[in-house]
């Protein structure tokens, strides 16, 4: 995560402190408010489409998806208030309490089509994951006991992404709905856990705040989820990623 956070005056509490690297704790702090914010607009996007779902029971399935997020977004966000920094980003609750969004591009505004909530269901989600089975074991005992709760919360998110997936990619027009829409995220999404060798990642990495590099998440995310794309008849194109357009504090492409 990105250490350019200003303002590190600091009353670090004697349970997690990061008494002499500035960096890790500026890191520390970008990592928190980016999953939270990413699960605040996650929900919100998901909670847009209840009434646009395939079906009543993918509606009511959904509704409840979206309320995890959000619920795991409140989790987060007091965290900012712990942080021995001044000035952290406040919480979101309507999403316009500031200007400033640490959230994917292609979380930002309104989904046209159903294909993009299945879309994010099978990418964004299972990144968000990720990064959350990296904090099990952190030494921030706050951060570490929430993150801990997420990934069984998500067991049911991903079999209900695995079913939608199904259903769209039956169809040849489901299907190529669904390529484009997985082609315009999956691009910002391997980006999300970051360069190589980033040096806010490696400081936290070495803090035992985190316990994959991002190389290492980047990774696991693949495994995790290009062989249920590949099985459902959707291509996995990666190519050059346009890190010439990341945005490393907010954790997106602009």
């Amino acid at each position: 995560m990105s250490s350019s956070e200003p303002s590190l005056d600091r009353v670090v509490p004697a349970e997690w402190s990061v008494t002499d690297d500035d960096e890790a704790l500026a890191a520390l702090v970008n990592l928190v408010v980016v999953l939270a914010d990413n699960k605040f607009f996650l929900g919100r996007r998901f909670s847009e489409w209840l009434s646009g779902g395939p079906s009543l029971e993918s509606a009511v399935a959904l509704a409840a998806i979206a309320q995890e997020e959000l619920g795991h977004a409140r989790a987060l966000y007091p965290l900012l208030e712990e942080m021995p920094l001044v000035d952290t980003p406040g919480p979101l609750q309507r999403g316009a309490e500031r200007e400033r969004k640490y959230c994917l591009s292609c979380l930002g505004e309104p989904w046209e089509w159903w294909a993009d909530v299945v879309a994010a269901l099978i990418l964004v989600d299972p990144a968000l994951t990720i990064l959350f089975r990296a904090l099990e074991d952190s030494r921030y005992d706050d951060l570490r006991q929430r993150a801990a709760r997420v990934p069984s919360e998500e067991v049911f998110h991903r079999k209900y992404a695995e079913g939608r997936l199904r259903d769209l990619a039956r169809t040849d027009q489901g299907r190529e709905t669904l390529q484009r829409r997985i082609d315009w995220m999956l691009p910002e999404v391997l980006m999300w856990f970051g360069p190589s060798s980033e040096p806010g990642v490696a400081a936290l990495k070495a803090q035992g705040l985190v316990k994959l590099d991002n190389d290492e998440m980047r990774e696991a995310f693949q495994t995790d989820v290009f062989s249920i794309l590949e099985e459902n008849g959707l291509r996995v194109e990666v190519g050059e990623l346009p890190w010439e357009r990341w945005n490393s504090l907010q954790r997106r492409v602009e």
